[in-house]
Formats: C-alpha cells, sequence, structure tokens
C-alpha cells in the first residue's frame, strides 16, 4: 500500500450549489474525469519512455496494461474517489517506473494550477505531447462545468489542481499555441477531406464559396469528429477585395460551431454557488452569415457577442463578476430602480461560499 500511496491522485467532487440533490454526483462527470486522468498519465508515461506521437496520439498496449488507474472505494462527506497506477507486471519494468510517471504527472497538475507556460513546458518536455495533454486534461477538468468544483488531491489532502483554475490555464495554454498576430477565424461548412493531402474544403455560408486549405496531422481527429458539420477554422486567413474569405493557409486549429444554450450556473465565479440547483439558461445563436456567436439572457440584461464560442464564454463570466460586484453588494441607495431589481435577482439567484 505504501508504493500505491506515491502513485495516489485523489478526486474531490465538491457541488456549487445548495438543494437536496447537493451531494448527488452525476456519473458522467466521475467517467470524464477517471477518464482524462487516465489518458493523461498513459501520455506522461508514453512522453517518459520517448515514445512517438502518431495519428491521435494513440496509446500503445503495453503502456495501458503498465500504468492502469485504479480505484479505491469511494469516501464518505463531499464524493471523494481515491485513485492510484497500479504496478501491473514488474517483472517487465523497474517499480520506480510507476512512481516517476505519478510525479510528472503532479508537476503537471501542479503547472496548471499557477498557469505558468514555461513550467507546463518543463512537465511536458516534449512538445509534440503538449496538445494531447491540454485535450485529456480538458476533458477530465471541462466536464465538470459550473455544478461541481474537482479537486485533484496528494496522499496527504494537498490540493494540487482544481477545475476551476485549470480550465481557464487550459484554455491560455491552449490559445499561446497559435502563432501571435497570425491567427484569424473563419466558419464554414466541412464539405470535403482529402486525408493522403491532407487538404480540406470548407463551404462558407455567406458567399456560397468553397475554399480550400491543407492542415497539420494533429487536427485530423477533429475533422473526423465533424465532418458535415458547420466548423471554424483557425489559421491566416486572405480575403479578396470584398473582404471575404478566399484563401486559408496556416491552418492551426479546427473546432465544431456550438450553439447550445449555457447553463447559468456554469459561469458564476469561483467565489459563488447557486442559491439552489436553477434551470436558467442563456440562449445562444449564430449570426445570419454565421460568423459571430450572440448570447442572450433578459431576466439579467445579459446581451453579448464573439467570434468563438469560448470568447462568449469568457465574456459572460466577466459580465457576471462584473454584476455581482457593482450590482448586487451596491447599496440600494446608489442603484437605479431598474438596478435594484437586478440586484434582488443577483441576491435570489446566487450567494458567496462564505454565506
Amino acid at each position: 500500500m505504501d508504493k500505491e500511496r506515491e502513485t495516489f491522485f485523489g478526486l474531490r467532487f465538491e457541488p456549487r450549489h445548495d438543494g437536496e440533490s447537493a451531494h448527488v454526483l452525476p456519473v458522467q462527470n466521475l467517467v470524464q474525469a477517471l477518464e482524462g486522468l487516465q489518458r493523461t498519465i498513459y501520455l506522461v508515461a508514453m512522453m517518459k519512455e520517448g515514445r512517438e506521437v502518431k495519428t491521435r496520439a494513440r496509446v500503445t498496449r503495453d503502456i495501458e496494461e503498465r500504468f492502469q488507474l485504479h480505484c479505491e472505494i469511494p469516501e464518505q462527506g463531499s464524493y471523494y474517489q481515491p485513485t492510484f497506477i497500479a504496478e501491473r507486471g514488474q517483472s517487465l519494468f523497474s517499480p520506480d517506473e510507476a512512481r516517476e510517471v505519478a510525479q510528472i504527472t503532479r508537476d503537471l497538475f501542479g503547472s496548471i494550477t499557477t498557469g505558468d507556460e514555461s513550467d507546463f513546458k518543463r512537465a511536458v518536455v516534449d512538445s509534440a505531447f503538449r496538445a494531447p495533454i491540454i485535450a485529456s486534461l480538458g476533458k477530465m477538468f471541462g466536464s465538470q462545468g459550473g455544478h461541481y468544483r474537482l479537486s485533484v488531491e496528494d496522499q496527504a489532502g494537498n490540493v494540487i489542481a482544481d477545475s476551476v483554475s485549470a480550465t481557464d490555464a487550459l484554455e491560455q495554454l491552449r490559445q499561446a499555441r497559435l502563432t501571435p498576430g497570425t491567427h484569424s477565424i473563419v466558419t464554414g461548412y466541412f464539405n470535403k477531406v482529402d486525408f493522403k493531402e491532407r487538404k480540406l474544403s470548407l463551404l462558407i455560408p455567406d458567399t456560397g464559396r468553397s475554399i480550400s486549405c491543407l492542415y497539420e496531422e494533429d487536427i485530423e481527429a477533429a475533422l473526423l469528429e465533424n465532418a458535415r458539420d458547420l466548423i471554424q477554422v483557425v489559421g491566416t486567413i486572405e480575403l479578396d477585395e470584398d473582404g471575404n474569405p478566399q484563401r486559408i493557409t496556416d491552418v492551426q486549429e479546427v473546432h465544431p460551431v456550438n450553439t447550445d444554450d449555457i447553463d447559468l450556473i456554469e459561469l458564476i465565479p469561483h467565489y459563488l454557488k447557486a442559491s439552489q440547483l436553477n434551470n436558467l439558461q442563456i440562449k445562444v445563436e449564430m449570426s445570419e452569415d454565421k460568423q459571430t456567436y450572440f448570447a442572450k439572457l433578459d431576466d439579467l440584461g445579459i446581451d453579448h457577442a464573439a467570434y468563438t464560442r469560448a470568447d462568449l464564454i469568457e465574456s459572460l463570466e466577466a459580465e457576471l463578476d462584473f454584476l455581482w460586484k457593482n450590482v448586487a453588494q451596491e447599496d440600494d441607495d446608489n442603484l437605479a430602480p431598474k438596478a435594484r431589481l437586478l440586484k434582488a435577482e443577483l441576491r435570489r439567484l446566487f450567494k458567496e461560499i462564505s454565506e
């Protein structure tokens, strides 16, 4: 058991709302967290052994067998899932390897907590592994939404990462991978791909023009997942004389257009929680030319626009933070009648963690 302690990761899920279901954890949250952690461990093990990252960062069978994440019996209180890397097949490898992989993974979580890009690069020394590791951690932490905070603890109970800070840090690391000053965004329907030449064709809704571009191997998985869908391509966009996209070069990212409504509770600042589990949704739509996101919630006077869903969510989070600090906490005497109604609604929906 002492060896298992050295490869230990405790997953603690804490609800960010009050009410009868405050201590109930959806299965999907647990599954996504465990799958994200397991894949991160596999990738760290591959990196440590100097393995090559091939298409979609496929994990080899021997890595899967040697670095399996095992779960212990959940503990009482906030939902707590103890895990450890099992040392299977010790005759095939040194038992120190599992401990070394666990330590690198803890260093990786530490870099996510600080949000320091240089720390992240020191933990993930092979640059080829950085994108797939960011993706696996995004699955682990991003799946919690605003309803639950996921903390990762070491064997002593110290928090080494949590979903609130990790989500922001991972987005910053993802953006840092883009070439500064050269990237732009165009939205269109993905209607053709040539995997041999790594070339995709995009139909621009507003003009009806098809434009083609070459892509790197590491975004092929995203293309496969979003075939025939409306997608956004990040790269260098060349425009015609009318200002319409006519060519894309240096493609750096591809991700789907997502107009699902946003659960309000997923946007609240880290110092707030919902007074009760509510179903308030922020409606999300695309502009007529499909190039801009719009979000609206009349109950709180929210009306925002952005070119990407990530930017939209960031601006909505900032808006809620502003409303709480400048309206919900303001004296009634300093507020106009309409602002007082908004303050009452904010106070009805949310309260600070310490309250």
